[in-house]
This record gives C-alpha cells, structure tokens and sequence, in this order.
C-alpha cells in the first residue's frame, strides 16, 4: 500500500511573530541498550516538547542557539536546543495546501556569503510542488514571516500523493530535491525512469534569492530537456541527507512489500547522486516490480526490509557521529512510520553490515533528523524526542 497519511485530526494554527512559550522536557523510562562491533551503547529518549504534525527538523549551523521545528500545517517554529523556548518564525499555512501526503514538506538552510536563505518544499493551493526561497535575519527570523518567499520552481502534480519532500543542501552549497514519482500505485505513467519528467528524480539545482535558479556545473543531463535531474528512478523520497564524506543517504517509501536505503557515495568532483539510477519501477528495493520498464545501471539499495512486523513506510534520514550517537558513528537511522520503531544500520558502502533497534513505542514516526549535535525522532501526534546515546 501507499504511505499512510501524515496529517491525524484538526490543526491548530500559530500566529507568526507570537510571544516564545516555555515548557519544560520530559525524559522517558524507556532504554535500550545493544551491542555491535565490540561497543555498547544504551538508548534513550527526551520528549522535548509538542508542535502540531512535525515532519522536519534542522539548524543554520551547530553554533547557533537553535534548531527549527517544521510542522506540515505550514508553521516554522524556532527552537532552544533545550526545547524550553519555542517561537514561530513563519506561517505559510495560507498559501499551502494540507492533507494527507500535501503540505509545508522540507526545510532547508543554505548560506550565501553572509546571508542566509530558507529553501521550502510545499505543495501550493492547487497541490503542486512549490520549491521556494526565502531571506532569513541574523537572528534567525523570517523576514517576511507569512510568506514563502520567491518562486524558485513549480512542479505540477498529476496525484495527490508522493510529493516527495525532501530539501538538502549539499557539501557543495547546492539544493538538491527529492521529488515522488507523482503518486496513484505502482508509478501508473512510468515517470520515475522517464528523462521528460522532473518526477521520479532527485533534482539539484543553484536558486536565486530573487526567485528561479541556475544548473550548476557538473549536472549529468545539462544537455537534456531537463537539465535538473541529479538522480532518477525515485518512487517518494521523503527524506535524505548528505555524511561528511558526501554520500548521499536515500530512504525511498516503498509500494508493495519493500522499504529502502540507498548510499550513493561521492565522486572526485561531485556529491553523491551523479547520474544514478535508483531503479524505480523496474524494482521494488532489489526486487522486480514493473516488467515493462527498464532501469539501465540500477543501483541496488544498501539495506531493504518488508512489512512484517506491522511495518509499511521509511522515515529516515539521519547520520551518527561522535556526538550524535558516541560509539555510532557513521551509522544511518530511520524509523518505520507504522510500526513507530527507529532502527540503526551500518553499512561497508555496498551492503549492510550491522543492525539494531534504537527504540520503539513512539507512535507514527513521520523523520529521525540530526543537528551537528544531537540526534531527533518526530512523531505524528507532536513529540519531538531528542535521542540520548551513552557509549558503554
């Protein structure tokens, strides 16, 4: 089946520019402690706090006093790394349509000089994709708070589903997109493996604070009809993100049966990504699914799991580092949105070499997100967790 819906009950809109609340975190009884490679490490969790549909969670910078809280209705809140202090910096709920898989879907910080730009996956009123800029003060504040900023891409949208969401900023300062494969079941039109459609891929792209955008060098299909394709043969990547070394880290929603994680490692010159081909629809993780498509040089996943379990949708993506996850560096989590578990896999860069649960318990996981600093578990009924990790 699909993925299953992220926005639960009515919302609740904050005004911009509103008083910060205070509350304070509340720790969980709940621990897991397990052992790979010769390291122990034991597991916990801090609820920070609540905002209403919580899908992303990023900074500016590790230097900076907080971190940003994105909830699906269209609310940005700025957040105390404590998470006693929250604010909302910006309310494009009016501008944006909300339900089921449409809504305010990534958030994602790039710095020009010394300015920085907000970059916004949404799906506007008429539910298409909406890739937007937005100037940011130095105190992190929007500076037009109820507005999305300038246009820097519109994507039609032939389903209400697999929008994609996923908004990264690269080792290379460049933006790069994930974008679903335009929804319905089972990629009906075959867009995923199509050049002529921006569906189905991972898009990077160099956007202008003015609006609109340039094709960085080293695009692999410059000369095509669609210069901004990076990588194809996507089905909903809903989250991604980069590791120090510039791999890219794909968790891609599954159809059928199969959920995916795909490490798409650096080249000399470029990020992850370059000209890939993740399979979709010829395979459903590594396995068979559309006979009538071919996907030339598909790349196989690096981990892939079914929907046993009470299983059925990946919600990644995040690094471990030292201080992060201390004895964990290098893994990559994700949690399973209906099982509301979040896993933790080590990988050899082709195949997957250690695994172990994290946590479970928290509800519809909707991200598992990292700061330089801290690592974060967002769950559909509000809870924002942070991750505590103690190396034995």
């Amino acid at each position: 089946m699909k993925r299953t819906a992220l926005i639960l009950g009515a919302l609740f809109l904050t005004g911009c520019g509103t008083t910060p609340t205070t509350s304070a975190p509340t720790s969980t009884a709940q621990t897991t402690t397990t052992q790979s490679r010769n390291t122990t490490v034991t597991y916990s969790t801090v609820e920070l706090g609540t905002i209403d549909s919580p899908i992303d969670l990023v900074e500016r910078s590790s230097s900076d006093p907080w971190f940003y809280v994105v909830s699906q209705t269209g609310i940005v809140q700025q957040w105390s790394r404590d998470g006693k202090t929250k604010k909302t910096v910006l309310d494009v709920s009016s501008s944006t349509s909300v339900g089921g898989e449409r809504g305010l879907l990534g958030l994602a910080f790039r710095k020009v000089e010394d300015t920085w730009h907000a970059i916004l996956n949404r799906t506007n009123r008429d539910g298409h994709t909406e890739i937007t800029i937005a100037s940011v003060n130095a105190d992190g504040s929007f500076a037009a708070p109820q507005s999305p900023g300038a246009l820097v891409i519109r994507i039609d949208q032939p389903y209400q589903n697999h929008n994609g969401g996923a908004v990264v900023v690269g080792p290379d300062n460049m933006v790069y997109i994930g974008m679903g494969d335009g929804g319905s079941a089972d990629d009906p039109e075959r867009r995923a493996q199509d050049m002529s459609s921006l569906l189905g891929k991972i898009l990077r792209i160099n956007p202008s604070l003015a609006g609109g955008y340039t094709i960085p060098d080293g695009n692999p299909f410059s000369t095509s009809s669609q210069p901004e394709i990076w990588s194809i043969g996507v089905r909903n990547p809903w989250r991604m993100t980069f590791d120090p070394h510039g791999t890219l880290w794909v968790a891609d929603v599954g159809q059928n049966e199969w959920e995916e994680v795909t490490a798409l490692p650096s080249g000399d010159t470029y990020p992850g990504g370059r000209g890939a081909n993740l399979g979709w629809s010829a395979f459903e993780g590594t396995h068979p699914f559309n006979s009538d498509v071919t996907a030339n040089n598909a790349v196989a996943p690096v981990f892939e799991y079914n929907h046993s379990k009470g299983r059925c949708s990946i919600s990644g993506a995040a690094i471990g580092n030292n201080t992060t996850t201390p004895g964990r560096a290098g893994w990559f989590y994700f949690g399973d949105y209906c099982a509301g578990t979040v896993t933790a896999i080590l990988t050899d860069g082709s195949s997957t070499i250690g695994e172990e649960q994290v946590a479970d318990n928290l509800g519809n996981v909707t991200a598992v997100r990292a700061t330089g600093n801290t690592m974060y578990i967002l769950s559909a009924d509000g809870k924002v967790r942070e991750l505590v990790v103690v190396r034995s």
